[in-house]
């Protein structure tokens, strides 16, 4: 009794399904008592001709996902007439008392239903309440009362439609016309000239965010680096950064402000700020994130930040990471595997404390930075790009040079979008420490330039002339304009002249 002083009238009239059930097993308890006290041996199979329409309507109300809300009414309502005419009828007989439960779904067709979808529910109840009545009185000695009854339901039917729907009508006129919706203003006249205004402003202001991060990547002794940057629109919210600690230690940052286009940028530029302030303290990574943190929510709280900041020694390799719910950076040696770090995103909790993980970057290993417009990349068929592709590419892949692989990666997700619109900036930001061999390095260069047979006649060209490492630099510039010549014949003019520049920039990078 408590659960059900807890079902409010109004909640019954708010919610029809729950109404509705109360009322057919309000009609069940009638049913079987009434049967009982009858006396009448084939209650059962009353209630059970009149449960099945009833709870098909039921179903059929619940269910239906297709627009047309008055197809479920009228599914609704006629199964609950043709139940309660059926079990009332076959259990109590025409003139049973049961029959006044049929005024229930006639106030409801008369309530949801248009005109004419009422008066067919309503005669429909009454040629079906006819023909089974007259087939029960034909059964019963004294037939006077049930003729009567017939008579008189059939009567009450009607008039219970008829009166609604007149009362609805009078309070429709009370009510006078419906005034018109107010007028929709038209939009206002295009204006090409503003929007052309708009489009250059926006190009110029997707120029200075680019520059302003390309102007952040610098030439790291020992290492080789490649970032890319390719926002969704106009504007991205993508951000990547390097600072110099102390020598020989370098702050790297790769982030993912939460949003996309204009909020997305001005956030960016706030955090990249805020994040500069910081990272010059020195402090470590992990606490570098806390500072910046609190920042964050203290003069940007609109939005959340992921971020990956790490400290990489140029001289021996060694990293110190701390991550702010970005994705795992990749290192990519002999295998290819993430270094796995949690943390939460900028921007939530101000008292959250980031911890930090290590790593050790051997001669030719390579570590990936990158954001989500990677991995969330998405084909017509909705697929993700997906670490897995990402991993699988990076396996097989010959050439690491940071450029190359960049330019693998951009190209793998682009081929897999096919031309779905890009959905996320894609940002990238690669690094690979070099080998302190030269020729081993070159090697890599004439790789990415020629391919494996390039590479061959490198080793094998240097390996005649058989340089000491300690050679001056002009030995080495004077045997790579040799091997061009050679490369000149083979590949022709405009691989000799790649190959030659890359190579002087390699020896000036040792």
């Amino acid at each position: 009794m408590a659960a059900i002083d807890k079902i409010h009238v109004s909640e019954l009239i708010r919610r029809p399904i729950l109404s509705h059930g109360v009322f057919v097993g309000l009609w069940v308890v009638l049913l079987i008592l009434g049967g009982a006290l009858q006396g009448t041996r084939d209650w059962p199979w009353g209630l059970l001709a009149g449960l099945v329409p009833i709870l098909a309507g039921l179903l059929a109300f619940y269910f239906w996902q297709q627009p047309g809300e008055q197809i479920r009414w009228l599914a609704l309502i006629t199964g609950e007439a043709l139940g309660v005419i059926l079990g009332s009828t076959l259990v109590g007989g025409p003139d049973s008392p049961l029959m006044l439960l049929a005024l229930w779904p006639v106030a409801w067709a008369a309530i949801r239903l248009t005109n004419r979808a009422g008066l067919g529910v309503v005669a429909g109840m009454e040629a079906v309440y006819l023909v089974v009545g007259l087939l029960q009185t034909g059964r019963r000695r004294d037939s006077g009362p049930a003729l009567l009854g017939l008579v008189l339901y059939v009567g009450a039917l009607y008039a219970i439609f008829a009166l609604l729907r007149a009362r609805e009508r009078a309070l429709t006129a009370r009510a006078g016309p419906t005034a018109p919706p107010p007028p929709v203003a038209p939009p206002p006249p295009a204006d090409p000239e503003r929007d052309e205004t708009l489009h250059q402003d926006l190009a110029v202001a997707r120029d200075i965010q680019v520059s302003l991060l390309l102007a952040s990547s610098p030439r790291l002794p020992g290492w080789e680096s490649s970032t890319s940057f390719l926002p969704a629109r106009e504007l991205g919210g993508d951000l990547y950064d390097f600072v110099e600690i102390a020598p020989p230690t370098w702050g790297i940052m790769i982030g993912d402000v939460s949003g996309k286009g204009i909020p997305a940028a001005l956030h960016m530029a706030i955090a990249r700020t805020l994040f500069r302030m910081e990272a010059r303290h020195g402090q470590d990574p992990a606490q570098t994130l806390g500072q910046l943190n609190r920042h964050i929510i203290e003069q940007a709280p609109q939005g959340c930040i992921t971020l990956l900041y790490a400290h990489l020694n140029t001289a021996d390799g060694s990293l110190r990471l701390a991550n702010a719910g970005h994705n795992y950076p990749v290192l990519l040696n002999n295998s290819v595997h993430e270094l796995a770090l949690d943390g939460l995103p900028l921007g939530i909790d101000a008292d959250y404390a980031f911890t930090e993980t290590t790593a050790q970057l051997n001669p030719g290993d390579v570590l990936v930075f990158y954001t989500d417009g990677v991995v969330e990349a998405f084909d017509a068929a909705g697929d993700l790009f997906g670490f897995e592709r990402l991993r699988q590419l990076l396996l097989e892949t010959r050439v690491r040079r940071p450029r190359s692989l960049t330019r693998q990666i951009v190209r793998a997700v682009r081929a897999f979008t096919g031309n779905t619109p890009q959905s996320d900036d894609i940002t990238l930001v690669v690094l690979r420490r070099r080998y302190l061999d030269r020729v081993q390095e070159m090697s890599e260069v004439a790789l990415d330039v020629l391919g494996p047979e390039g590479a061959t006649m490198l080793q094998d060209h240097f390996a005649g002339l058989n340089l000491p490492a300690a050679a001056p630099a002009e030995a080495w510039r004077s045997a790579v304009l040799t091997l061009a010549g050679a490369v000149r014949e083979r590949w022709g003019q405009g691989l000799s002249r790649e190959l030659t520049q890359q190579l002087f920039l390699t020896l000036e990078g040792l």
